[in-house]
């Protein structure tokens, strides 16, 4: 493994680590009993304290992995060809229009799944900082008031726009800069690609 992947997956998992930690802290701080938790595993299924921790060790085992494959395999998924940013983000999350569902193709869908559940880790800081605030201001979101599963959605929503924007960004500017200079030397364009493949 590169020192430079080494060195981000021990800040990712550092970091997820301890937000998940303080997540249980602040849980206990401001639902001790956890009547007000609306984690599934408490909600429907009551399985508590041990549930809940149970779920946090899964939780944050599977976003470690995905991070670390997403690192170790991200470079693969970027196409071999000059392209546009339209064209690099579809590449990058589907591979080749004209394959089957390979391998290679799933290496794809699994370096986004390990991106973006990594990057769900940003809701679970969100929980944390409710809860915090519940318990040391007795702040409470006002939208929470009227419907606490449109909060939960406001979430979601804004902090998946966030985690795909950065993977798509970041990925694009780091594919040009390490294939900017190779593509305009050797790598053919997509347009002489595709006329190749016409005459064979």
């Amino acid at each position: 493994m590169l020192h430079s992947v080494r060195k981000k997956l021990w800040i990712a998992s550092a970091v997820i680590i301890v937000i998940n930690v303080l997540d249980l802290i602040s849980t206990y701080l401001a639902t001790p009993d956890l009547l007000m938790e609306w984690n599934i595993l408490v909600r429907l299924l009551n399985l508590g304290w041990p549930g809940l921790i149970g779920a946090k060790l899964i939780g944050v085992s599977l976003a470690i992995y995905g991070y670390h494959y997403y690192l170790l395999h991200r470079t693969d998924c970027y196409p071999a060809f000059e392209a546009s940013p339209r064209e690099f983000c579809r590449f990058l999350s589907f591979g080749r229009s004209d394959t089957t569902y390979t391998t290679a193709n799933r290496r794809h869908l699994w370096v986004n799944v390990g991106y973006v559940w990594a990057g769900l880790q940003l809701t679970v800081a969100w929980v944390t900082l409710d809860n915090f605030l519940l318990y040391f201001t007795h702040y409470y979101f006002p939208l929470r008031f009227h419907s606490e599963w449109a909060y939960q959605f406001l979430q979601g929503s804004l902090v998946s726009t966030l985690i795909l924007a950065r993977f798509y960004s970041g990925n694009y500017y780091r594919y040009r800069t390490l294939f900017g200079s190779v593509a305009r030397i050797s790598l053919p364009t997509h347009a002489e690609i595709a006329s190749s493949e016409s005459k064979i």
